[in-house]
């Protein structure tokens, strides 16, 4: 039997979580950071409007339709062979980004959880560390202290995926969310009254056009393709749309959920919590008068170092490290089920027993990625190593080329289907919908590739 997801509320909160992760509370600052601040987060929001919302409802629909993995579902739906071959491309695609980003993602969630224990030490005042720029350093070169704190957030994680998908994955949402929601509140009241962060604030609101190509020269293409491919990619990546996570769990819902409802939660949650990690980071880097231009490491060298400097800044520091790897939690959850899914469907075994081969696996490649960042083996994509380049390739390029594949599907092969199941009452709505997944989106990424 299927499983099903308990209420509309779990479902909303599991969704929510998995959009609301690492992409939100650590990428999305950082890009905001290096990408113009209040242009960023205005391309961010059209895009995640105008075209993620909808590509969400698609998405969660095709899935309740389906209601089985990701790699039959196409010929399912669609009852024609070449159909099938479609879903194979997609699914294994799938299966590539899922298992590229997570090998990423578990090293990351490992540092988060290397600064919680941190946090909590220096709290406690039980062996405190001194708070400096060096101390990531050392971290982040130690290839066997990393791969103990990713060992014990893989342990974390499978503990939740055993359970399954109502007594794990929707019952821990139900209490992480809530608290990741006041940790952020908490903050950012914090934040707002610390000098100098005005700045910032201003900065995250107050558009440059500039850095969107309208210049005094004239207007620039190239600079507005690119920013709109980081925006759009970043929407991708922080709805999980590219991961099939949105797939599966609308494989998981009942019928009586409005699907439309649901997703516009979802979206406000997730747009939300972007927001707020913004107005927590961006105002302390101008604060401290320290360079925007830090990518990935700006959460783990520079907010240490600021938090020590701030009033009450231990309990900041540790509340902040506790957010991030909740919301990392949450999210490399929902991509894990998308391969359970995958695996216990195809090969009829256990969902324990798919748990520890995937768990195990993707241990096996993060050791490999763990050893080009830290240099035990050198690995160069023009200059990126094997950590940057997954982040940048599916970040900005592989999830947008599986959208383009299944938003021609959806769009052209099972909308009438699409629609029918979401008894969509207004004519505008449904027209712009399928604009939407038929031309508008098709045509933004390709156009987006060739110019970027």
């Amino acid at each position: 039997m299927r499983a099903r997801w308990g209420s509309k509320l779990g479902f909303i909160l599991v969704t929510a979580g998995s959009a609301i992760g690492l992409g939100n509370i650590w990428r999305f600052p950082y890009l905001i950071a290096q990408n113009g601040g209040g242009v960023f987060l205005l391309m961010y929001v059209i895009c995640t409007i105008g075209l993620g919302y909808f590509l969400l409802i698609a998405k969660l629909t095709f899935g309740r339709i389906a209601q089985i993995n990701i790699v039959d579902a196409f010929q399912k739906v669609s009852r024609k062979k070449i159909s099938g071959l479609w879903g194979k491309t997609v699914g294994f695609a799938n299966l590539f980004n899922l298992f590229a980003v997570t090998s990423v993602y578990v090293i990351v969630i490992g540092w988060t959880l290397s600064y919680v224990t941190l946090g909590v030490r220096n709290l406690l005042m039980i062996k405190p560390l001194a708070i400096n720029e060096s101390l990531f350093e050392t971290l982040s070169s130690s290839y066997l202290m990393q791969l103990f704190w990713i060992a014990l957030s893989l342990f974390v994680t499978m503990q939740i995926l055993i359970r399954g998908v109502k007594e794990g994955i929707e019952k821990i949402s139900f209490y992480l969310m809530p608290i990741l929601f006041f940790l952020l509140i908490f903050m950012v009241c914090w934040i707002a009254f610390i000098p100098g962060t005005k700045e910032g604030f201003k900065y995250l609101f107050y558009p440059d056009w500039a850095k969107l190509g309208f210049g005094t020269d004239g207007f620039e293409w190239k600079t507005f393709a690119h920013l709109t491919l980081l925006a759009l990619g970043q929407s991708i990546y922080s709805l999980s749309l590219g991961l099939g996570v949105c797939f599966v769990y609308g494989s998981y819902l009942k019928a009586d959920v409005n699907i439309e409802e649901s997703a516009l939660y979802v979206v406000a949650l997730d747009t939300i919590v972007a927001l707020l990690s913004s107005m927590i980071v961006v105002p302390t880097v101008f604060a401290f008068h320290l360079e925007l231009n830090q990518g990935a490491t700006l959460s783990f060298v520079t907010l240490p170092f600021v938090f020590k400097q701030m009033f009450g800044g231990k309990v900041l520091m540790l509340a902040f490290f506790v957010l991030l790897f909740l919301g990392a939690l949450t999210s490399i959850i929902s991509m894990y089920e998308v391969i359970i899914n995958i695996i216990t469907e195809k090969e009829k075994i256990s969902r324990k027993k798919a748990t520890f081969l995937i768990l195990f696996l993707n241990f096996g490649l993060t050791m490999v990625v763990l050893a080009s960042f830290t240099g035990i083996f050198k690995f160069n994509i023009h200059g990126k190593n094997l950590f940057e380049a997954i982040d940048y390739l599916t970040g900005t390029y592989t999830l947008g080329m599986i959208e383009l594949i299944i938003c021609v599907f959806m769009g052209w092969k099972i909308f009438p289907q699409i629609s029918h199941n979401l008894q969509i009452k207004s004519k505008h709505f449904k027209t712009y919908f399928k604009f939407v997944l038929r031309w508008l989106i098709p045509f933004v990424l390709i156009l987006l590739f060739l110019t970027a």
